[in-house]
């Protein structure tokens, strides 16, 4: 139940983000003096920004960004995971020894930690985030692979597999692959949560796109010296960004729970 509320919730965020933009009357981008900190009302239903942006259509639209960058993100990490946690579990060795080291590399540098230090060499953007969040994102999604591929290898009808002389790459892409994608699609949906947060927070910081581009994390940015007269310009994109994140979380406890049953 509480999966299936998680689902209709996130499809709910993702439709008014995707849509709302489309459909309306307003440009989230471009200001109105005029009409600035205008409360909510018939015409602007959240009411407007301090330069006269339409409060919801700006939010959607902060949303797509944020959504769309954290998707792109989880799934270069979780193509970079399952590639290499598939192979070093399935090799074992040396590759799966590099794969713990790099676990232990990326719980010693979070990503945001990292994007902090790029953030002072490189010009503030995506591409610092890019740069912060993927090298060192797939080992989460990495050891899952890995430790998943290391109990489907040990099935008889693997070693069965082997013993005719499959390739390892046969082995991977037609044997443990269909039998790992449960895990990893977990997985994949959990740091999928983390990164939404993680982005957001970065842009909160200065590090996301430059205006007049911004997501959830930015609106939060650019409300702060408002926070007190006009706190609905906080509080929304924040809402926005909460409501998210607890529909993904309900979404990972009932695949979880499916996968134990």
């Amino acid at each position: 139940m509480r999966g299936c509320a998680g689902v209709a919730v996130f499809a709910s965020v993702v439709l008014f983000c995707l849509l709302t933009p489309v459909v309306s009357v307003y440009d989230p981008h471009v200001p109105d003096l005029e009409r600035a900190l205008l409360p909510p009302g018939a015409e602007h239903w959240l009411g407007t920004d301090q330069i006269g942006r339409d409060l919801l259509t700006r939010t959607a639209a902060a949303g797509r960004t944020s959504l769309l960058f954290a998707l792109a993100v989880t799934a270069a990490t979780t193509a970079l995971g399952t590639v290499f946690g598939a192979a070093a579990g399935l090799a074992g060795g040396l590759p799966d020894r590099l794969l713990r080291f790099a676990a232990t590399v990326a719980l010693a540098l979070p990503g945001l930690t990292l994007a902090l230090a790029l953030a002072g060499v490189l010009r503030p953007g995506y591409a610092t985030v890019l740069a912060a969040l993927v090298p060192l994102g797939w080992v989460n999604c990495g050891l899952v692979a890995r430790t998943a591929t290391r109990r489907v290898a040990s099935a008889d009808y693997v070693l069965a597999v082997r013993a005719i002389g499959a390739s390892p790459l046969y082995l991977l892409r037609r044997t443990i692959a269909p039998h790992i994608a449960g895990p990893v699609l977990t997985v994949a949906t959990a740091d999928f949560a983390r990164t939404l947060i993680a982005v957001t927070s970065l842009s909160f910081l200065g590090i996301g796109l430059p205006p007049p581009d911004t997501d959830w994390g930015g609106m939060v940015s650019e409300a702060t010296p408002l926070l007190v007269a006009a706190p609905r310009l906080a509080v929304v994109p924040a809402l926005a960004l909460a409501v998210t994140g607890l529909a993904v979380a309900l979404i990972v406890d009932a695949r979880r729970k499916l996968s134990h049953a």
